[in-house]
């Protein structure tokens, strides 16, 4: 048996496979070329029905997009039972699926590849996509900047000053207005201003606020109830989302929102975390393989304009490795 024909290396081949149409599908769900390719490699055996079953699967399970779907799902959509259909039941015609079920494909992957994120897109009024900055010039004045894979809603009118950060990260430079506070509202905490300049991330598990400038108050719900908090330019406050505990800490105020020059800086950050920031600037898919991996703490400057560049200096101070293996797929590892 050559090398080529063993059984592992061909299961890794399909794997690989697999996360490469993963991705490209979310990048192009609908593009017609895209998607007959698709098909057809899913239809050569039925290791790739396996590889792209098990990839859905692991994305689901690490608690990424997509999420699960409900119960009522459209026809021919890429989850396990499609696959297994695929594998046994009679060939895909494309004369038979016709352009209404084109268009419940297209629904369908867009539900599989962003999951309950697809009402969020609708919700956005000004939104990133990876390796994205947006910077815009909100009714009264305030400049909004916001980070790669994030989105942002404002709801202005004549009395208030509201936004609501829906994902990622965004950094407020509020123009002072005594008589209408602004407000930024995140899922686990809102912040109150008349005028300063400050970032909101959502870190995944929880709500983070960095003060690079005058002061702000961060409300939110603990076991407590309701608690308040003054905020002082340095001062990082972190919400944890599932206890609703406030962790303070200090940082250099003109290291706040560095991505927007295209660094990052950390301070006593997990792996993880910082891992997740440097994702929204990457192309490619990045997994941590072993959990004690994201729980390590770093600090360090990072050049954003090279993803791996900036993964492979994160990683070095642990002797961890870094794999390449596609275009569309990164792993960090102890081995």
């Amino acid at each position: 048996m050559s090398t080529t024909d063993h059984p592992e290396h061909e299961g890794g081949l399909a794997l690989e496979q697999a996360m490469d149409w993963f991705m490209r599908l979310r990048d192009t769900p609908c593009e017609e070329d895209v998607v007959r390719q698709w098909e057809a490699w899913l239809r050569e055996s039925e290791k790739h029905a396996a590889a792209w079953t098990r990839i859905c699967r692991t994305w689901v399970a690490l608690g990424e997009r997509p999420a699960p779907l409900p119960s009522a799902r459209p026809p021919l959509a890429p989850t396990a039972s499609f696959v297994q259909r695929a594998g046994k039941e009679r060939p895909f015609s494309r004369r038979r699926f016709g352009l209404a079920g084109a268009a419940l494909l297209c629904l369908s992957l867009a539900v599989i590849l962003f999951g309950t994120d697809l009402p969020l897109r609708f919700e956005a009024d000004f939104r990133t996509g990876a390796g994205e900055t947006l910077t815009t010039t909100l009714a009264d004045g305030s400049r909004v900047t916001l980070a790669p894979e994030s989105a942002l809603s404002d709801a202005f009118d004549g009395t208030t000053r509201k936004v609501r950060l829906l994902e990622g990260e965004a950094y407020f430079e509020v123009t002072h207005d005594t008589t209408r506070p602004f407000v930024v509202t995140a899922r686990d905490a809102s912040v109150r201003v008349l005028g300063t300049a400050f970032s909101v991330r959502d870190t995944g598990h929880g709500t983070r606020v960095e003060l690079a400038r005058g002061a702000v108050e961060l409300r939110w719900t603990d076991a407590t109830g309701d608690t308040a908090m003054a905020l002082a330019p340095g001062d990082a406050v972190t919400v944890d989302r599932s206890n609703g505990k406030a962790d303070r800490s200090r940082v250099d105020p003109h290291d706040i929102a560095l991505w927007r020059e295209g660094r990052l800086s950390v301070t006593d950050q997990t792996l993880g975390d910082v891992v997740g920031l440097i994702q929204r600037q990457h192309p490619a898919w990045i997994v941590v393989a072993e959990a004690d991996i994201s729980a390590l703490r770093v600090t360090g400057l990072y050049d954003l304009n090279d993803p791996d560049k900036a993964l492979a200096a994160l990683i070095a101070p642990f002797n961890l490795h870094l794999r390449p293996f596609s275009p569309y797929l990164r792993v960090i590892s102890s081995r």
